[in-house]
C-alpha cells in the first residue's frame, strides 16, 4: 500500500531530519522514504507521548517499550549519570535476564555506555567484532550490530540509551539511528524533570518523616520534665523560697515554649503530608466561633477587647476542619500576642458568592512593609520591639496557616501598618469539590 506523507505531518519532523532526508533522496525510491519519513513521525509521537509524562518510573517504562516497538528489538537498556559521580547507573532494562547487567553502574569513558556518555556523539556498529574500541564486547548478543545514543539536556549528557538484537537477526541502519534520536531528543528533558521531582518528593518526604519522628521523641521527655517542675513549684518535693519559685515558672515558660515548637512542626509535617487531609462538610462559621471562645480566656488576660461580627446563617466548606480550626486558632492568637493591652481583635466572617471571607483584624504592633512578602516563610520571623521580644514565635505558624489555605483551594492575604495593626484575610471556597480539591 503507498501511503503517502500530508505537509502538516512532515512539519511535525525535525528541521534538520528533513534536510537529511531530502539529501539523501536520491538514493532511494519513493516507497522507501515513505517509510522512513512515517518511522520518524512515529518516533516523533512516540517522543511526544513520553515528553508528556510527569512520572519518573512511569516516563521510563513508556520510553522503553515505544523504543522496542519501533526498532523491533529485544533488549533496550537506560542508563542514568549518578548525581555526583562519575558513574551511568542502570535505570530500566527490558530482555536482560541478568540480575547483576539489571543493576549495573559503568565509569564514564569505560565500555559503550561509558564512551558514548564523555563523548556525546551516537554510535551505530554494524559489527562490534570489527570495531576495535569496543572489539571485547563481542558475543554478548544474537548479533554484533548495536546502537547506543547519549541522552543530553541543555548540552550535558544525562544518560545513555542502549539497543541491541533486532528480532528480525539484521543489523541496524542508519534510519534506525535516526528514529532512536528523535525519541531520546524529546524524551531527555522529560527524564530529567521527572528525575528531578521525584528526588525532591523523596527529600521532603525524608525531611517530614524526621520532623515527625524527632518531634514525638522529644514530647515524652518533655511531658515529663513539665510534671516534674510543676510538682516542685507545687511543693510537693518540700519548701521553694520565691527565687526558687521565679526559676522554676522560668524553667516552665520555655517548656511550654519548646511544647508549642514541637507541635507546629508535627503540624508542619502533617501539612507535607497528603495522607492526613481528612475532608468534610462542615460550618465555618461554627469553626470561627469555636476558635474564638478558645481564645477569649488570653484576650481577657491581656485586656483586649474582642469583637466577633458573624452570620447567624451556616457556611459550609469541603475541607479538613482539624487543619482549618488551627488556622483560626493560629490567626487569633497572634492577633492577641502581637497586640498592646487594652487593644482590640476582630474576627469577621462574610458570605461572598462561592467564597467565604474570614477576616482577622487588630490594632496591635503592626508588621513593618518589608517583612510582608516574607511573612509566610518557614522559620521567618519578623524583628519585635523590645516590648514585644518576650512574644517571639517559632516563625512556622504563618506558614503552616498558609500551606493549610493553599491545600484547600484557598487564598491568604495580609495588609498592616507599623503602629496600627494588622488585618488577614482568608478566602476559602464554599465547597472545595466545585474548585477540584475534593
Amino acid at each position: 500500500m503507498d501511503e503517502t506523507i500530508s505537509p502538516a505531518q512532515l512539519g511535525s519532523i525535525r528541521s534538520e531530519e528533513v534536510r537529511r532526508l531530502f539529501e539523501d533522496i536520491g538514493g532511494r525510491t519513493k516507497p522507501v522514504l515513505q517509510k522512513h519519513v512515517l518511522d520518524l513521525l512515529s518516533a516523533y509521537g512516540a517522543g511526544k507521548e513520553v515528553a508528556a509524562t510527569f512520572e519518573f518510573k512511569r516516563c521510563l517504562d513508556i520510553l522503553v517499550e515505544k523504543i522496542a516497538n519501533l526498532l523491533s528489538v529485544e533488549i533496550v537498556s537506560l542508563m542514568l549519570k549518578e548525581k555526583g559521580t562519575d558513574e551511568l547507573v542502570m535505570e530500566i532494562s527490558r530482555g536482560i535476564e541478568n540480575d547483576a547487567a539489571k543493576s549495573a553502574k559503568v565509569k564514564i569513558g569505560d565500555g559503550i555506555a561509558g564512551w558514548i556518555a564523555s563523548s556525546g556523539e551516537a554510535l551505530l556498529v554494524e559489527d562490534i567484532t570489527k570495531d576495535e574500541r569496543f572489539s571485547s564486547c563481542g558475543g554478548k548478543y544474537y548479533t554484533n550490530s548495536l546502537l547506543s545514543v547519549p541522552l543530553t539536556v541543555n548540552n550535558e549528557v544525562i544518560g545513555v540509551i542502549n539497543v541491541n538484537n533486532k528480532t528480525s537477526k539484521t543489523v541496524f541502519s542508519s534510519d534506525d539511528l535516526d528514529i532512536l534520536r528523535i525519541v531520546a531528543d524529546l524524551a531527555a528533558v522529560a527524564i530529567e524533570n521527572a528525575r528531578f521531582r521525584r528526588d525532591a518528593a523523596a527529600r521532603e518526604q525524608f525531611k517530614s518523616d524526621f520532623i515527625s519522628n524527632v518531634s514525638h521523641e522529644l514530647r515524652t521527655p518533655l511531658t515529663a520534665i513539665k510534671e516534674a517542675v510543676g510538682m516542685t513549684l507545687d511543693g510537693i518535693t518540700g519548701e521553694v523560697n520565691d527565687d526558687q519559685k521565679r526559676f522554676l515558672r522560668m524553667a516552665q515558660q520555655n517548656i511550654d515554649r519548646l511544647s508549642r515548637l514541637i507541635s507546629e512542626m508535627l503540624a508542619l509535617a502533617a501539612c507535607e503530608s497528603r495522607h492526613t487531609v481528612r475532608r468534610q462538610l462542615f460550618d465555618v462559621v461554627e469553626v470561627v466561633k469555636d476558635a474564638a471562645l478558645f481564645l477569649k480566656p488570653l484576650a481577657k488576660e491581656r485586656m483586649i477587647t474582642f469583637l466577633e461580627m458573624l452570620p447567624s446563617s451556616v457556611i459550609g466548606v469541603w475541607a479538613d476542619r482539624d487543619k482549618i480550626s488551627q488556622v483560626f486558632i493560629n490567626l487569633i492568637g497572634n492577633a492577641i500576642k502581637y497586640n498592646r493591652e487594652h487593644g482590640r481583635v476582630e474576627v469577621a466572617v462574610e458570605d461572598s458568592g462561592d467564597f467565604v471571607k474570614i477576616v482577622v483584624s487588630d490594632n496591635g504592633i503592626g508588621i513593618p512593609a518589608q517583612d510582608l512578602e516574607r511573612i509566610f516563610e518557614r522559620f521567618y520571623r519578623v524583628q519585635q520591639r523590645a516590648e514585644h521580644k518576650n512574644r517571639e514565635g517559632s516563625g512556622l505558624g504563618l506558614a503552616i496557616t498558609k500551606e493549610i489555605i493553599d491545600a484547600s483551594g484557598g487564598e491568604i492575604f495580609v495588609s498592616s501598618q507599623v503602629g496600627r495593626g494588622s488585618a488577614f484575610t482568608v478566602a476559602l471556597p464554599k465547597d472545595m469539590r466545585k474548585s477540584g480539591h475534593g
